[in-house]
């Protein structure tokens, strides 16, 4: 079945690529929710209906991504859209964020795109990738260090994976 994965999909950006697919990609007829908040992932299949396939999972968390492997093979899964859109920043000073938010925020903004698209291509024979960026991604700003050069990361990767991928469609 022609699925559509989009991880971060609990809430702002992600809700509204849910909305945009529903609306404009009549071709899907599955769409993988994931996110860490079950409950808000679960209130968009009561929305939506059956189109919808919450999958909680925590991407800064190993397993998720064999859980997703998993769960494209048991559905059948031809993956014709993937919205990477799973992220967060802190504000402050680097030397102010902890090591810890620091490294999360590497870990889900930089490794986990990595880690749902090389888990996704498998399972895709065309089809498009939607890497969440931000204005971050162009230039670096004070207080907002790590943020900033993680977004960097996924433009940089977005653009070698449009070339790389070319003749996969």
């Amino acid at each position: 079945m022609k699925t559509a994965v989009i991880t971060g999909a609990s809430s702002g950006l992600g809700v509204e690529f849910v909305k945009a697919v529903i609306e404009k990609r009549r071709d899907i007829g599955k769409i993988i929710v994931i996110a860490r908040r079950a409950e808000r992932l679960w209130e968009l299949k009561k929305i939506y209906g059956d189109i919808i396939y919450p999958l909680p999972l925590d991407l800064t968390v190993d397993g998720a991504f064999q859980q997703l492997s998993e769960t494209l093979k048991e559905q059948e899964c031809q993956v014709t859209l993937l919205i990477n859109n799973a992220g967060f920043g802190k504000l402050g000073n680097f030397d102010s964020i902890s090591e810890h938010d620091n490294a999360l925020m590497v870990r889900l903004n930089c490794e986990a795109v990595n880690r749902v698209t090389g888990v996704c291509l498998p399972f895709m024979q065309g089809g498009e990738i939607i890497n969440t960026c931000s204005i971050a991604s162009f230039a670096p700003n004070i207080r907002m260090a790590t943020y900033c050069s993680t977004k960097a990361y996924v433009m940089s990767l977005s653009r070698a994976l449009r070339e790389e991928l070319k003749p996969r469609k």
